[in-house]
């Protein structure tokens, strides 16, 4: 049976999510993104103890790219977290897996993919180099995950839920866009529409700029047939309400499919291929 992740709520909701997840991605402030609760290091040990308590996991997660500038902060960061009682660390850097190694960390590393983690031969060849559980991309299909679980014995997981991220830039793409208008960014999520295709979608500005899919993910048809398979599902909340989100987490335990949901490519394969906008 797969294991539940979700990312980590504001503390007084904690108690809400312990009946229906098995564990916790943790966004800490400076170093990861797309979280709607990030948290100050100075507050993780709290959140640990509340966490423990119950016997959930803990996953701090390192889902950014660095800059050479904030290399010694994040090494510094990575060796007081890994002092911490916590299950592991999720990175997506591979400067940040560089770091645990030359630390000889014995906890659990989640590679958190992001759009790269579609095939077995990348899953093989960082498991000799000490990653312990895959996240993979959001970009592949049902079948394709359940054939890299097939052909690697590695702890494997998908995402199931949540606003699909479909492109990052490094350049503020919000702050440009209205310095070249001469108008004010007034906020950093603006919704954007593809005129061609009829779709929109959501840009955030943060770190970098992000693209994400206004359609919400939901696998929940799949789930019956991925939970035995692979070992984790994740479950993202990002920029969706505590409420709404606890109604998706007692859909999956209960297993309570309510219609047409988006399943984003969970049943369609990514065509590689330009558009003619002409």
């Amino acid at each position: 049976m797969s294991k539940i992740y979700v990312p980590l709520p504001k503390k007084e909701d904690l108690n809400l999510f312990f009946n229906y997840v098995d564990g916790f991605f943790i966004g800490i402030k400076d170093y990861s993104y797309g979280f709607n609760n990030i948290i100050d290091i100075n507050e993780l040990k709290d959140y640990i103890d509340l966490i423990k308590e119950s016997n959930k996991e803990i996953f701090i997660t390192f889902n950014r790219l660095y800059y050479n500038s904030e290399i010694e902060g994040l090494k510094a960061l990575i060796k007081s977290i890994i002092e911490l009682d916590i299950t592991g660390i999720s990175f997506s850097d591979i400067g940040v897996l560089n770091i645990l190694n030359d630390l000889e960390y014995k906890g659990d590393i989640l590679w958190y993919s992001n759009h790269i983690g579609t095939n077995s031969k990348t899953i093989n060849f960082l498991s000799k180099r000490n990653v312990d559980l895959f996240l993979l991309s959001n970009e592949i299909t049902k079948d394709e995950i359940i054939k890299i679980k097939k052909n690697s014995n590695k702890i494997i997981g998908c995402t199931l839920y949540g606003h699909l991220n479909m492109a990052t830039s490094s350049r503020k793409l919000l702050t440009n866009y209205f310095s070249y208008i001469n108008k004010s960014k007034e906020k950093d999520t603006y919704t954007i529409k593809d005129k061609i295709k009829d779709k929109e979608y959501i840009i955030t500005e943060g770190f970098n700029s992000d693209f994400y899919t206004k359609d919400i993910l939901n696998g929940i048809k799949y789930y019956n047939e991925l939970k035995n398979i692979i070992d984790f599902i994740y479950l993202d909340d990002y920029m969706i309400d505590t409420n709404e989100f606890l109604n998706v987490l007692d859909s999956f335990k209960n297993n309570t499919v309510t219609g047409d949901e988006y399943t984003g490519f969970l049943d369609k394969k990514t065509v590689y291929k330009v558009e003619d906008y002409e």
